[in-house]
């Protein structure tokens, strides 16, 4: 799922095991992008969206969640970096409603020179947080609340442009509204080093994961300190860089099985080839993380080989 061309699907951190379920509904007006979305367990995940502007914030009252180290409450509109990835994660341990509007830069340059701090004629460099005023922030999350339940019952109008370009236009009017009214705030120097850290620690484990096996050889990788880099994994990703670098290297192994020849490839061997000694420990965390054993993994692999349907990978929001 996407929610603008070229965006990064969600990718999540954590593991989801079998009971896990999550909903998104998204919709194109006009020339906005929404999306709403809810999970049954609280979820680790990542994802970038380029060339927009992007505002994320909770429809529901909830407990606080981490947002690229930044604490989002019910009366906050987080405001990433564009053309970046942005991490989520539910450090209470409460899952957490949410939504997200893009709008092109064009578009903002044009209906909101007017809000603080924010230049609109050109990209951003750090994240910025809007405290919105409750009454702001109420019609705000009604209109998106409305926007879903068309979606769902009379899908239909949505596909009319009068009634597109009314409702983008009265999110549009919210929203700028929640962030004219607000009080707006920018990143520390932490926590820019911080995301810069994380940027290049993602980059090694996507591009080098064969290689990053150790913490000492990723530490050496980035040229920061391990407390440090630990110290920026806990406020990004809401947990230690050790297991996330265990959950990277799993995610490889899961591409390697669903992209692999189902009858010369082995398990044990793409296992050790992502620095899985210990084959039992392994099988218990793949099957945490992805709700399936590897070898079942690699069966359902044997559908997509040759050009037929392509696997799901579970792992991805539904």
């Amino acid at each position: 799922m996407q929610l603008a061309t070229g965006a990064s699907a969600p990718r999540f951190i954590d593991a989801v095991g079998d009971a896990f379920h999550a909903k998104i509904a998204r919709a194109n007006l006009d020339r906005l992008s929404i999306g709403l979305g809810h999970a049954s367990v609280p979820v680790t995940f990542s994802g970038g969206i380029p060339n927009a502007h992007v505002f994320l914030f909770a429809t529901e009252p909830a407990a606080a969640r981490r947002i690229s180290g930044w604490t989002v409450d019910r009366q906050h509109i987080f405001h990433p970096r564009p053309n970046d990835e942005a991490f989520a994660t539910s450090s209470t341990g409460q899952p957490w409603p949410y939504a997200t509007i893009l709008l092109p830069f064009d578009l903002l340059g044009m209906k909101g020179p007017e809000v603080m701090g924010l230049d609109v004629d050109a990209p951003l460099n750090d994240d910025r947080l809007f405290r919105a005023p409750e009454r702001a922030m109420s019609r705000l999350v009604a209109l998106m609340h409305d926007v879903a339940r068309i979606a769902e019952s009379t899908p239909w109008v949505l596909a009319a442009p009068r009634p597109i370009k009314a409702v983008a236009g009265a999110i549009t009017d919210a929203l700028l509204a929640c962030l004219t009214q607000g009080r707006a705030a920018r990143d520390k120097a932490g926590l820019r080093r911080h995301r810069q850290i994380i940027a290049r620690f993602e980059q090694v484990m996507r591009e080098r994961p064969a290689e990053m096996l150790s913490m000492s050889d990723i530490c050496a990788a980035l040229g920061v300190a391990r407390r440090t880099l630990n110290l920026a994994c806990l406020e990004f990703l809401g947990q230690g860089a050790t297991q996330y670098a265990r959950s990277r290297r799993l995610d490889h192994v899961r591409q390697a099985l669903l992209s692999c020849d189902p009858r010369a490839a082995r398990v044990t061997a793409i296992a050790m080839d992502f620095g899985f000694w210990e084959l039992g420990r392994f099988s218990h965390a793949y099957r945490s993380r992805f709700g399936e054993r590897p070898s079942e993994t690699l069966r359902r692999s044997r559908i997509g080989y040759g050009g037929g349907e392509q696997p799901v990978n579970r792992a991805q929001i539904a």
